[in-house]
């Protein structure tokens, strides 16, 4: 399954840059959430989720799971959330170095994918830019990935260590949003 937690205030959970200098927006979450699973299968469903999820900005993934002495609204914080195995997961690269063709969407997300363990290079994943592209240098991409078998968020920060990928999403709080 994935957990989706929703702002019960309904607040963007999501970066907004404007103006000429591409300024970072201020921006609250808010402090309660309402909480679903979604059950999940294989790439294709994930991959259906995150697309029925990625333009309504009041939603975000986590990694974790309520823990069952909790119930909607709660706080995004370790005593509501425990960790979990999952057999998806979602890789955060960010400024990742390319000085080539920008509108090659194709070529960077390959790119970045080849930066990662050999078994990934292979995959098919799911990927969108974050909201930061062309904004920071570099590639900014969150690429989502079926694996073989459920892995816990430890799992994933030994297999990742060393390569470009943001280790902090590998909690059970940690968003994986849209942006």
């Amino acid at each position: 399954v994935v957990t989706i937690l929703t702002s019960a205030s309904e607040h963007s959970l999501v970066k907004s840059f404007s103006g000429s200098d591409l300024t970072l927006q201020p921006f609250s979450t808010g402090k309660l959430f309402n909480v679903s699973e979604e059950p999940v299968s294989d790439l294709q469903s994930l991959s259906a989720l995150l697309q029925r999820l990625e333009n309504d900005p009041k939603h975000t993934v986590i990694r974790g799971s309520l823990t069952d002495d909790q119930s909607s609204p709660v706080p995004r914080n370790k005593e509501a959330f425990t960790a979990i195995t999952r057999q998806w997961c979602m890789i955060d690269i960010d400024s990742l170095a390319w000085d080539s063709d920008v509108s090659d969407q194709q070529e960077m997300v390959s790119y970045a994918i080849q930066q990662l363990p050999v078994e990934f290079q292979a995959a098919d994943c799911w990927y969108h830019f974050s909201s930061s592209m062309s904004i920071k240098s570099g590639i900014n991409v969150h690429l989502w990935f079926w694996l073989e078998r459920p892995c816990s968020d430890n799992e994933l920060k030994t297999w990742l260590s060393g390569y470009p990928a943001d280790d902090h999403l590998f909690n059970p709080i940690q968003n994986g949003c849209f942006a």
